[in-house]
């Protein structure tokens, strides 16, 4: 396995940036949701609503980028914006068609579940062999990590290994559950529900994985990703089978 992309979100919810390094901390990628859009209830938007989260469905009409270490909002390359600049909120609020914050990450992490999400080659080649009018883009998914895995590879295969990157040790721990932001239009992009209904049929409305971060350290595009499983854990006797 080696790593085929790295994507970070510096704000919660739109459009991320890829990049060719990532320092992996505790968190999870240095600088990833760092930043959210909050509404007037203080919930933080999202392509979902929970008790911390609320839907706001045109947050992919915004990008972040990370620049010098500066992390700047715009709809555009060419508008892009400090994300301290005076007066963005009430910008972002028209773009939004609400009132909105831009606020940092405090003592809870803005991720909907867990610190690093990956999603599989093999997984998304199955996708867009069942859509084949789909643009099944990475894009669609936001995961921080695009794994080029061997065809016959699925994400139970991942469930209770840990990944060997460089020195950061990433533990898999569960499946990631989509809601309707993978239909969503971004970019050019175009939305299509289709992609959820077959995710749903297909997968059981999961694709891709999350990990926890056993240790942390820096990983970079193309770098190789070894594979094993703890003795304790059944799943360990599979590495024969899976051809690693």
């Amino acid at each position: 396995m080696r790593i085929r992309s790295l994507w970070r979100y510096p704000v919660k919810s739109l459009q991320g940036e890829q990049v060719d390094l990532a320092y992996v901390e505790e968190r999870g990628f240095q600088g990833d949701r760092l930043f959210a859009l909050a509404d007037q209830r203080g919930k933080l938007g999202s392509g979902k609503s929970t008790n911390r989260f609320q839907r706001i469905d045109n947050l992919l009409a915004l990008r972040a980028v990370t620049q010098d270490g500066n992390v700047y909002i715009g709809a555009r390359e060419d508008q892009l914006e400090h994300i301290q600049s005076d007066g963005l909120d009430q910008r972002l609020a028209k773009v939004m068609d609400q009132p909105v914050e831009i606020v940092r990450e405090q003592d809870s992490p803005h991720f909907d579940d867990a610190a690093v999400h990956l999603i599989l080659s093999s997984e998304l080649t199955k996708l867009q062999t069942l859509l084949p009018e789909a643009e099944i883009d990475t894009r669609r998914f936001r995961a921080n990590i695009v794994l080029d895995v061997p065809d016959h590879m699925t994400s139970e295969d991942l469930l209770g290994s840990v990944l060997s990157i460089g020195n950061a040790r990433l533990k898999v721990t569960h499946k990631t559950e989509r809601c309707v932001m993978v239909t969503a239009g971004q970019d050019t992009l175009p939305k299509d529900p289709q992609i959820l209904k077959t995710i749903s049929r297909s997968f059981d409305l999961n694709f891709g994985v999350y990990a926890s971060v056993l240790r942390p350290g820096t990983i970079e595009t193309r770098q190789a990703v070894g594979i094993s499983y703890p003795a304790k854990d059944p799943a360990h006797r599979r590495n024969t089978d899976l051809g690693f």
